[in-house]
């Protein structure tokens, strides 16, 4: 066991834009071009713990609590449940728990003015923030939970996208990268370069303004009714004849900061040649004395291998003390065992060798 010194850990972070593409079609939606996450996961969500994600129906693992005096319950259990329980009965709740992407078309005035202050606070980066634009205006909004993008969207990543059987109609993006949506292809021009809402990357929201049709010819059923695709029915729409030859495509990057623990775990010269393996010890040498009533035997001694190879036949060669470094433990200062790093195969280490090994640990 050797003890690391001061240059020898160091710790740096690592930003990452992992890439998210959700697919809505025909009342359903595809994350990252998956059809299923899992079989008790709907398509288009993510599992928030990943348990009961493949677990088969009849074996399912579930939270509970018990009713008592402190109260204790889950947020799904409406106030007449629990108070028709007994006490001591037990309340149960479900797994997986899952999360998705979800639309409010037209969105309320409560959650209009719920969001006022921070559309406010953002004018500073496009006019297109105001909170007058929305005011009066009808908006859709998509809602994406932070499980999906981390810390927040990545500016310049947000791109939306409406086909038809397959081509693309229209595509808006945030190429500005200050939050408006610009409409950057339209096969109806007039609306080619025209603002379309705007993306508020921290909370994870888009809000869509523009109601003029994308397109005369693309009929669908794209909120129900038959009509043209607008950016306002854009998202999810899992209600009552949804359309099956239209499609929305939303893509985004998200941003995760992981800290990174890096360590240089040294071998010097005259360092780790000796094993603990059995298999370091010459077959047969013991340094037990073996003894019985009209025998005793002492005991060889543990010899240690010689696993230097001779280049001529039933040759040895002068004995070397010689290890092969497999693992490498990772102990705390309690000496407790926190990780093991392996090489990729063993790496053998002479007297005279001399390694560094470099591990890296996500905290």
């Amino acid at each position: 066991m050797k003890k690391f010194s001061e240059n020898q850990v160091f710790t740096n972070f690592l930003k990452t834009h992992p890439r998210v593409r959700v697919d809505f079609h025909s009342g359903n939606a595809f994350y990252n071009e998956n059809v299923k996450q899992g079989n008790n996961v709907d398509s288009g969500s993510v599992s928030l713990y990943q348990i009961n994600v493949d677990r088969a129906s009849g074996n399912l693992v579930f939270p509970f609590v018990n009713k008592d005096a402190a109260g204790n319950s889950f947020t799904v259990t409406t106030d007449a449940a629990y108070s028709a329980a007994n006490p001591g009965e037990t309340i149960n709740g479900t797994y997986p728990l899952t999360s998705s992407i979800s639309r409010q078309y037209e969105m309320s005035d409560a959650y209009k003015k719920a969001l006022k202050n921070t559309l406010n606070h953002y004018t500073y980066l496009s006019p297109a923030y105001d909170y007058s634009n929305y005011e009066s205006a009808a908006t859709n909004l998509i809602s994406i939970p932070s499980i999906f993008y981390g810390e927040s969207i990545k500016k310049g990543s947000v791109k939306l996208s409406c086909f038809f059987t397959g081509t693309l109609v229209a595509r808006a993006e945030d190429q500005g990268h200050n939050g408006a949506l610009i409409q950057t292809f339209g096969t109806a021009s007039f609306l080619s370069g025209s603002t379309i809402g705007t993306v508020l990357y921290n909370e994870g929201f888009l809000l869509l303004t523009a109601s003029g049709e994308l397109a005369v010819d693309k009929a669908d059923t794209w909120d129900g009714s038959s009509g043209q695709p607008k950016w306002t029915l854009f998202g999810p729409y899992d209600g009552a004849n949804p359309p099956d030859q239209g499609s929305w495509v939303l893509e985004f990057e998200g941003t995760n900061t992981v800290p990174v623990m890096t360590m240089m775990c040294e071998a010097g010269t005259n360092e780790f040649n000796f094993s603990n393996n059995p298999t370091f010890i010459t077959s047969g040498s013991t340094d037990r004395a073996v003894s019985a009533k009209d025998f005793y035997s002492q005991g060889s001694g543990s010899i240690i291998k010689n696993t230097v190879k001779s280049y001529f036949t039933n040759g040895s060669e002068q004995y070397e003390p010689v290890t092969y470094i497999s693992k490498v433990g990772i102990y705390d200062e309690d000496k407790n065992l926190i990780a093991i790093a392996k090489t990729a195969r063993p790496v053998r280490k002479r007297t005279n060798d001399s390694y560094v090994f470099k591990i890296k640990l996500d905290l």
